[in-house]
């Protein structure tokens, strides 16, 4: 597992990137306690491949209040340009990587949907994802959904 993990990592810093991007935002993640979660995100667009990013993701979920509980997920993953209508370019992210829980710790990944809308103070980055960890307390699969603020340069 650590080893996939350091590929991972090596392979995606050793490409050729062009396009920097980083996002922050806030998602709803039904059934956590608070509902509320985190997201940030950095990518670069890939030299000679256009629509095709390398990322890497932060995640924190909340699993309960009382007491406090969050599972943090790193990743690192490929997001795909599906297509693009005016300033709308919709994306499929998938990565994977680490998830800790205290002293737990364990493998994550994600996939789902993501689109980019352009506006001139930056990008509006609404998202919907499928969430897997192997250190979330016997929940599965889990779904949330929501936006990301970003900024190109």
């Amino acid at each position: 597992m650590k080893t996939i993990i350091v590929l991972l990592a090596l392979a995606v810093t050793a490409l050729a990137q062009t396009n920097n991007l980083a996002a922050v935002g806030m998602s709803y993640q039904p059934g956590a306690s608070p509902a509320v979660a985190g997201t940030g995100m950095y990518a670069k667009a890939l030299a000679g491949t256009p629509g095709t990013y390398v990322f890497t993701v932060v995640d924190a979920l909340p699993l309960s209040v009382k007491p406090f509980t969050v599972i943090t997920q790193f990743g690192a993953g490929i997001a795909q340009k599906i297509f693009a209508v005016g300033r709308v370019t919709l994306f499929v992210p998938t990565s994977a990587g680490v998830s800790v829980n205290g002293s737990n710790t364990g493998w994550a990944w994600t996939g789902g949907g993501l689109a980019s809308i352009t506006t001139k103070r930056g990008n509006i980055m609404p998202n919907v994802r499928v969430v897997k960890s192997s250190v979330a307390a016997g929940q599965g699969y889990t779904l949330i959904a929501g936006v990301m603020f970003g900024w190109e340069w």
